[in-house]
């Protein structure tokens, strides 16, 4: 690969996740990048040096997922803290792999995981729509009945 494609390689990543504000994970050919734009900073680590990927739940909040990396030095770098965006992350595993097939993953099955957490994540907030739909919808019947009754009394 030339210098220029290689350099067209560093300036479009293949895969980007947007969290939080102004946070992101760039996946390139050769390295994943974590960049905090907030917090000015910037972090590059070579895909080559990456032994294992772990991915997390967070605390307090389980769906604020938190990303380790592995090094080959015995080294792990926390990634990202207080990831949300599953769906991107998601889909970014597979070019992750093509790209570095060595990389292993905790869990090993990452994207099966991360589909539940999604479905979870959807019928939960299903449930609270339904649950204030429902409350809304009993305390109408109720302010129907009070005026009903309110209205036969004199």
């Amino acid at each position: 690969m030339s210098e220029s494609e290689q350099e067209q390689g560093q300036l479009h990543p293949v895969s980007v996740v947007r969290f939080g504000l102004g946070k992101e994970i760039q996946l390139y050919p050769e390295e994943l990048a974590v960049v905090k734009r907030e917090e000015g900073e910037e972090t590059r680590i070579p895909l080559a040096q990456i032994q294992r990927l772990i991915l997390m739940p967070g605390d307090p909040n389980p769906a604020r997922l938190i990303l380790l990396a592995d090094l080959d030095e015995n080294e792990t770098v926390m990634l990202a803290e207080g990831m949300s965006n599953v769906r991107d992350f998601r889909a970014m595993l597979p070019h992750l792999r093509e790209l570095a097939p060595h990389i292993q993953f905790d869990p090993p099955d990452m994207e099966e995981q991360l589909r539940q957490a999604l479905n979870t994540r959807r019928a939960w907030t299903l449930t609270c729509y339904g649950a204030i739909l429902l409350v809304c919808i009993l305390l109408y019947l109720i302010y129907l009945l009070v005026a009903y009754i309110g209205s036969h009394h004199p």
